[in-house]
């Protein structure tokens, strides 16, 4: 039981590293198009969030990091990139 749900939790990583990376993929297209530093930022801020989700797991699988302590690592992450993201929204 415990195998099939951490190779569901790698599964459902993977997926969502590669849908991030994409969604990011394209923004940062989209900036180079229009220029718009708003899309720079979110694509920058998207990286940011999908790297934390995944290193995340990294940390708890390899390097043993407990799962609270990686869930704080992973919410601190994904609030930088959230951060990032506003900025690009609102401007410097």
């Amino acid at each position: 039981m415990i195998d099939t749900v951490v190779t569901l939790l790698v599964a459902a990583k993977i997926l969502a590293l590669v849908l991030g990376s994409v969604v990011a993929l394209l923004a940062y297209r989209a900036y180079l198009r229009t220029k718009i530093d708003g899309l720079q930022h979110f694509a920058v801020g998207l990286s940011i969030i999908t790297a934390g989700t995944v290193l995340v797991g990294i940390f708890h699988h390899i390097i043993g990091l407990q799962a609270t302590v990686g869930m704080l690592i992973e919410s601190l992450i994904i609030s930088i990139g959230f951060v990032v993201m506003i900025i690009g929204l609102y401007g410097r």
